[in-house]
């Protein structure tokens, strides 16, 4: 009976543990204190961020064949072209207004003369579908390839110059 009680005293005294380590991690933060987990602003930040990751990705390798540094492979050029064209389209979307403030390169500009920066950002969707298409009908890095692959460089210098600080 003794060793009953003691479980049944332990069962009780581990529930209550249990019960208010539930209830605090259910307390809201007080008042001041930091949020747990990112801002919207920092979600949409890190989102813009993971796309141009994307796009970095699949955009250098073609550039780098464009330049005669790497071997034109037509499959892999095929894969890195379709994705950017696909993920081209997602740039204008990664720039909601609640992105102006915060760890990132892009300047207020984006938000202040929206209509030149989404003018490049459209530029960059057909380039970035030209240089799929381009890729398709392709078998070699040639003067085709090479040009649409600049397009493309163009626009991302040309949002660079304007649109993103150093």
């Amino acid at each position: 009976m003794n060793r009953f009680k003691s479980f049944c005293t332990a069962a009780v005294m581990g529930a209550l543990t249990l019960g208010s380590a539930l209830l605090m991690a259910q307390t809201p933060p007080a008042p001041g204190a930091a949020p747990a987990g990112p801002t919207p602003a920092e979600r949409a930040i890190e989102y813009r961020q993971a796309v141009y990751k994307v796009v970095a990705g699949n955009f250098g390798p073609l550039s780098q064949v464009a330049q005669g540094k790497a071997e034109f492979k037509a499959e892999s050029a095929g894969k890195q072209a379709t994705r950017l064209a696909q993920i081209a389209t997602f740039v204008g979307d990664a720039y909601p207004d609640i992105s102006k403030d915060g760890k990132t390169r892009a300047l207020p500009a984006i938000w202040s003369n929206r209509k030149e920066f989404d003018q490049i950002v459209a530029d960059f969707a057909t380039h970035t579908k030209t240089l799929s298409e381009v890729v398709e009908n392709s078998s070699s890095a040639g003067d085709e390839l090479k040009a649409a692959v600049a397009a493309v460089g163009n626009d991302c210098k040309a949002c660079h110059d304007k649109f993103r600080s150093k």
